[in-house]
């Protein structure tokens, strides 16, 4: 999904000649009624977003808002509508109401304004006119697979490319009438040099407008001359318009900032309050929150930054075709010159930043578009984008700033639900999941209704065996089914073996009690979304309908169409989550004064902690820093084990919960994104 259609340019219509449009949103949520909102990616598929957004815009008022790859672009877009509404602006939403109609606009070139958002380098131009043309060659029922199969894959390709190949088959009969061939060779050489054409025209465009181009065809930037219409805005620019619109900015505004949504009225009318990123994340306004993957250090990163043992670093000339100029000028006013950190000691000399012209990426006055587009980069289809960091694997004295190529926040989390867990929530947190449509109906949305639906499990069903049996033709034998192994087994089950790489923790932690019924999933048909960037208006405009119109109804009525909002969603919402609460902390914490006492080989923790009062010697003179506890500091943390042990022991003695609403979620530390 993309930016939405800016005030600047003519007025698409919203789309009522296609589907029923969502009326404009004139309600005015009470101002205590809020949710969250956790939206995952998937490329064309956020055509389905922006009105689901809208129909959750009419009851509540976003607290929070995370997203992923093409999720974080619709977050962006909600939280600056929502922080559109807390300024005063007039209509908000609107500008999010007209996104799909928008993304369907036909171009006088025949292409969708959302297939004209993938501007290319030049060499690269081939390649993006392949990649639609493949995608508008597929259709329902066979996912992976062009009509046609390898035949029209070939025409598409000869089509595409078909100066090249018809100069080197021209080369080649030159070729064999020189050497004086004879039949045979006359023959082969129209093919053999049709194909050398082929190949070597595709090499160098996969080499220099891919690989040249930041590892992908798209970079997010303006690249292509005006057309008849006017000017094409590039994803990144186009995105920028539309934050700034949905936000009520104008596009000589500074960019939206992360700032800007922490410290936004809590309604309209209200005084906004200046936040910094040392405040605590509950005193945020409008929390929004982004998922990228550092594929150098191989993990995801959370935008904007929140731990400070991982700062980034950035060159302008480098994002010069990434981001508008707009967008890199407000960057570089509030973007610090590199220091070294003085905690480490070892860190690269100034001198070694200036050569290379990075300044560190902030955090709270980061532009809300710059962290959408770090999120959005999925593989080949987006150049990655590179940033900068210390390499602390190497020895003291030997550390340098290297770059870092980041990608699509999909690779490593999908979807963020745990984003805005509590253990005992103040208002809900919504879910939608893009997911395909399986061999049995369960409609466009499915929403679990009851605390005891959706726990099993999403079946990737590359083995035919796994696929309900088609009716059996008249007279034939049950067991006349074709069984036999072919190679789609083998690429089925390598494709699951990624995916369940890459998504395991999104589909586990969709089966919990405490997320599954507030997870909308999307199911959506092979032809749809995904990478099929070349969609037409007709079915953008359907599939926003269909999707996205039905999940946020949906939403509402099973969490805030009762009195008071007294739903049976939401209040078995809150109490499973205690429930839950309740059985993790008896799981951590059973053993906890029997381990803290024990003294095999171990020091009991009592004594641990008054000798940590002391400094520790350690082996080869090393004094260890870590532990060290003033008397105070001691004496409250001796309480605090005691307050554990008699919380252990007043759990072990409860009695057991009436129902144990499962598979339950497990207690665990990790680190921070």
């Amino acid at each position: 999904m993309t930016a939405p259609q800016t005030p600047q340019r003519k007025e698409i219509p919203p789309g009522d000649d296609v589907c029923a449009v969502p009326p404009p949103v004139d309600e005015e949520p009470p101002i205590d009624r809020f949710c969250d909102l956790v939206l995952t990616g998937g490329v064309a598929s956020g055509v389905v977003y922006p009105w689901a957004i809208v129909e959750l815009a009419r009851v509540y008022r976003f607290q929070s808002i995370g997203g992923t790859s093409v999720g974080a672009m619709a977050a962006a877009l909600a939280a600056a509508s929502e922080y559109g509404r807390r300024t005063g602006c007039d209509a908000p939403f609107e500008a999010l109401r007209r996104t799909p109609a928008a993304l369907g606009e036909m171009l006088p070139d025949g292409r969708t304004r959302m297939l004209s958002l993938f501007q290319t380098h030049r060499r690269g131009r081939r390649l993006i006119e392949l990649w639609g043309r493949l995608a508008r060659g597929r259709r329902a029922g066979k996912p992976g697979r062009a009509v046609g199969g390898w035949p029209t894959v070939a025409a598409a390709v000869l089509t595409v490319y078909r100066w090249p190949s018809g100069l080197g088959a021209l080369a080649g009969l030159a070729l064999a009438a020189v050497d004086g061939a004879g039949p045979i060779g006359h023959a082969l050489s129209v093919p053999l040099g049709g194909l050398a054409g082929l190949g070597l025209a595709v090499w160098g465009d996969v080499r220099c407008g891919l690989v040249g181009n930041g590892l992908g065809l798209c970079k997010g930037g303006t690249m292509e001359a005006p057309g008849p219409e006017g000017r094409r805005p590039g994803l990144s620019e186009w995105l920028h318009e539309g934050i700034q619109a949905c936000a009520g900015l104008q596009d000589t505004d500074r960019p939206l900032t992360f700032r800007d949504l922490w410290s936004a009225p809590a309604y309209r009318g209200a005084a906004p309050e200046r936040r910094t990123e040392d405040d605590p994340v509950d005193k945020r306004t409008i929390d929004l929150r982004m998922i990228t993957t550092n594929v150098t250090h191989g993990r995801p990163y959370r935008l904007p930054l929140a731990d400070q043992t991982s700062r980034l670093f950035y060159s302008r000339d480098e994002w010069k075709d990434y981001f508008p100029q707009a967008v890199l000028d407000a960057l570089e006013l509030v973007a610090r010159p590199y220091e070294p950190s003085p905690a480490h000691g070892s860190d690269p000399s100034l001198s070694e930043a200036q050569a290379q012209g990075l300044l560190e990426l902030p955090t709270a006055d980061l532009p809300v578009v710059v962290a959408a587009r770090l999120s959005l980069s999925f593989p080949l289809l987006f150049s990655a984008v590179p940033l900068w960091a210390i390499d602390y694997e190497a020895p003291r004295g030997q550390r340098k700033l290297r770059p870092c190529w980041f990608s699509d926040g999909g690779i490593s989390s999908n979807f963020p639900i745990h984003f805005f867990d509590e253990s005992v929530p103040r208002w809900p947190t919504f879910g939608l999941w893009l997911d395909s449509k399986g061999p049995y109906d369960y409609g466009d949305v499915w929403l679990p209704d009851f605390i005891d639906k959706g726990w099993g499990d999403n079946w990737n069903r590359f083995d035919p065996r796994t696929r309900p049996a088609a009716p059996a033709a008249p007279g034939a034998s049950p067991d006349a089914a074709d069984h036999r192994p072919d190679m789609s087994l083998l690429s089925g089950f390598l494709l699951g073996v990624v995916m369940a790489a890459k998504d395991w923790r999104d589909r586990t932690s969709m089966r919990l009690p405490h997320v599954r019924t507030r997870v909308a999933r999307m199911l959506l048909a092979p032809d749809e979304g995904g990478l099929h960037i070349a969609m037409s208006r007709q079915q953008i405009l359907d599939m926003a309908g269909r999707y996205g119109t039905t999940a946020g109804k949906r939403f509402v009525q099973q969490f805030a169409e009762g009195d008071d909002g007294h739903t049976p969603a939401w209040r078995d919402q809150r109490l499973v989550r205690l429930q839950l609460l309740v059985n993790g902390l008896r799981e951590r914490l059973t053993g906890l004064a029997a381990n803290a006492a024990w003294p095999a080989h171990a020091t009991p923790m009592a004594a641990l902690i008054a000798r940590a009062k002391s400094t520790v010697q350690q082996p080869m003179g090393r004094r260890s820093n870590h532990a060290l506890l003033n008397g105070e500091q001691a004496r409250e943390l001796q309480a605090l084990l005691l307050e554990l042990e008699r919380l252990e022991n007043v759990l072990s003695q409860a009695q057991a919960q009436p129902t144990r609403p499962g598979p339950e979620p497990e207690l665990r530390l990790r680190s921070p994104l």
